[in-house]
C-alpha cells in the first residue's frame, strides 16, 4: 500500500487535547472502492495508551459467494482500538493480542484505517440473504432413439383412444 498518513506520538502530546483528527476523502490503491473512503478518524493520546477511532463509509464491489455475480455494498466501518504505548522501546507488550507502538513511536493512519476496512467486509458475502446461488442449466430433452419412435406413436394413438371413464 503507498498511500500514508503518518502521526508522530510525540506529535500528538504537543495538541489541543492530546487529539488529532484526520478528515479522510481518499482511495486506497489496494481496495477497490467506487467512491472515496469518507469520514474521520480521531487519535488521542490517553497517557499510556492511544484510543483510535474511526467512522467512514464507502462503497465497494464484491463478488457473491453464492452465485458469483456481482454486487455493490455499501461499507460502513465505525470502530474503536486502544493501542498500548511501550514505555521503552523493544518492550514486548504482556499478551500478543494487543497492539503496541513505542511510547516515542509514530502511527501509519492510512494503513490502520485500510486494515479496519478489510475486517469490515462481509464474511460470507451474499448479494441477498435469499440467494440461491448458481443454477444448474435446465435439463435438456432426453435424446430420442428413432428405432423406439414407431413404438412412441403407437403408445400416443392407444393414449388418445382410451375411453375415458
Amino acid at each position: 500500500m503507498t498511500l500514508a498518513h503518518w502521526l508522530t506520538i510525540p506529535e500528538l502530546l504537543r495538541l489541543p487535547a492530546q487529539t488529532y483528527e484526520w478528515r479522510v476523502d481518499t482511495d486506497f490503491p489496494d481496495l477497490e472502492t467506487l467512491t472515496p473512503v469518507q469520514g474521520s478518524v480521531t487519535v488521542s493520546h490517553r497517557h499510556t495508551y492511544l484510543e483510535v477511532s474511526a467512522s467512514v463509509s464507502t462503497i465497494v464491489t464484491l463478488c457473491c459467494d453464492r452465485c458469483l455475480q456481482h454486487y455493490n455494498h455499501r461499507l460502513v466501518c465505525t470502530t474503536t482500538e486502544l493501542i498500548w504505548l511501550a514505555a521503552t522501546p523493544g518492550s514486548q507488550p504482556q499478551d500478543d493480542l494487543v497492539e503496541t507502538l513505542p511510547a516515542t513511536g509514530r502511527l501509519d493512519l492510512a494503513d490502520w484505517l485500510y486494515q479496519q476496512l478489510c475486517l469490515a467486509l462481509p464474511y460470507p458475502k451474499y448479494c441477498d440473504l435469499n440467494c440461491g446461488g448458481i443454477h444448474p442449466p435446465a435439463p435438456a430433452e432426453p435424446p430420442i432413439d428413432h428405432r423406439w419412435a414407431v413404438l412412441a406413436q403407437l403408445q400416443s394413438a392407444l393414449e388418445r383412444s382410451e375411453p375415458s371413464s
